[in-house]
């Protein structure tokens, strides 16, 4: 890697980062994401000839974490068949991101991307994996489910 790709590696560390604390499981420290994410895309040679290195990289992320889910899923299974409880789910989260967090990962991810950073749905959906038809259905299912939880939330503040 040259130096060139090196700056610009550090100058998406910062969003990449944010970005990778929307889309993490509970319990994961964001740094950790992208830190890895990192080493693979040095690993096969940095960033070059890549036309949107930060698209590529979230991308990458999304797909990093959907492996670490999976395999969390896995030792879960093992872990009930044996009898061996786990109390990692227990994690609270500021007021600001509670409800953001209980919305299914693919939605928070469509969420954060479209309404926050305000991507294109197409844009979207190619970070997710999925078509922007589908994106469109999840983000609105998402948006009515934050709506709900954030009322449930006002009609329960004494």
């Amino acid at each position: 890697m040259d130096d060139d790709e090196i700056e610009e590696l550090k100058a998406l560390y910062a969003p990449l980062r944010h970005f990778a604390g929307i889309v993490a499981p509970a319990g994961t420290a964001p740094d950790d994401l992208v830190q890895e994410v990192f080493t693979r895309v040095i690993e096969r040679g940095g960033l070059t000839g890549i036309d949107s290195p930060i698209r590529y990289l979230r991308r990458a992320l999304v797909n990093l974490v959907s492996n670490q889910r999976r395999s969390s899923a896995a030792a879960q299974r093992a872990f009930t068949r044996h009898g061996v409880t786990s109390d990692a789910g227990d994690v609270t989260y500021p007021s600001d991101l509670a409800e953001l967090m209980r919305i299914e990962p693919r939605a928070r991810l469509l969420s954060y991307l479209v309404d926050i950073e305000g991507a294109s749905i197409t844009e979207a959906a190619e970070i997710a994996g999925c078509s922007p038809g589908a994106a469109r259905m999840q983000l609105s299912r998402a948006r009515r489910q934050l709506r709900a939880l954030l009322e449930d939330d006002r009609v329960d503040t004494p």
